[in-house]
């Protein structure tokens, strides 16, 4: 890609390694397939986001839309109705390699970007821009806010269970493997899947790792279930 210095590209292969080496552990066999075979990333050199955008819409139906920088909780829904992913372009310093306040690509290209590959995760991504949608122009503010809660600790930090064993399907803790290994290493913060729990324990604070995660019984189950609460919001 054009635009990125060999230290960028550089930051990339370490966080990639860092990513996959985590995930492959701990992440659903549903994400690894879509990391690997959907994807398809160069663990070498950042990809090139209008390419990939290209085969991500042939494939999925979805696109990559740019950002600069952080969106409203607003214009992020209505990205995901028109299935559009935000992506930024920026790369962490290597003096933020384990954490960054600021959005960078690692996010959206390890985590959100691959799930599209994945049919009902795709689904459910747009179904919450749909309903954000509805509930904007009904002035259903108090339920937005619950959209909110549910986004976060489904799709950003959601878990499963996968053969007797938990495993990640949440872009947040996914791309964040420091998150992903506490988050293993802590069966007690473990709630099963419910929306009521999650209305009750739930959180969108990302100052430290979550306080709860929330546990469903497939990737599959977990989508279908919160887009059936959707339509009782």
């Amino acid at each position: 890609p054009q635009g990125y210095l060999p230290e960028e590209h550089e930051m990339w292969q370490a966080l990639y390694g860092r990513v996959l080496a985590v995930a492959s552990r701990h992440a659903c066999a549903a994400y690894l397939r879509a990391l690997l075979e959907g994807a398809a990333f160069s663990a070498e050199r950042i990809p090139d986001i209008g390419r990939f955008s290209t085969r991500l819409q042939a494939l999925t139906g979805w696109q990559v839309a740019p950002v600069g920088g952080p969106l409203s909780s607003q214009q992020f829904f209505a990205l995901l109705e028109c299935r559009q992913m935000p992506c930024t372009q920026y790369i962490r310093p290597h003096t933020k390699y384990a954490f960054t306040e600021d959005p960078d690509c690692i996010h959206e290209m390890l985590g959100h970007l691959p799930a599209l590959f994945i049919p009902s995760w795709a689904r459910l991504s747009q179904a919450f821009g749909i309903t954000a949608k509805r509930l904007l122009e009904e002035g259903k503010e108090e339920q937005l806010q619950k959209l909110i809660v549910m986004y976060f600790a489904v799709n950003e930090k959601g878990l499963i269970n996968e053969g007797g064993e938990v495993k990640a399907i949440g872009a947040s803790v996914i791309s964040g493997s420091g998150e992903l290994l506490h988050a293993m290493e802590h069966p007690e913060k473990h709630l099963p899947f419910d929306v009521d729990l999650v209305m009750k324990y739930g959180s969108t604070d990302e100052t430290d790792f979550m306080e709860w995660f929330f546990v469903g019984e497939s990737v599959d189950d977990m989508a279908e279930q919160v887009q059936a609460w959707m339509e009782t919001l």
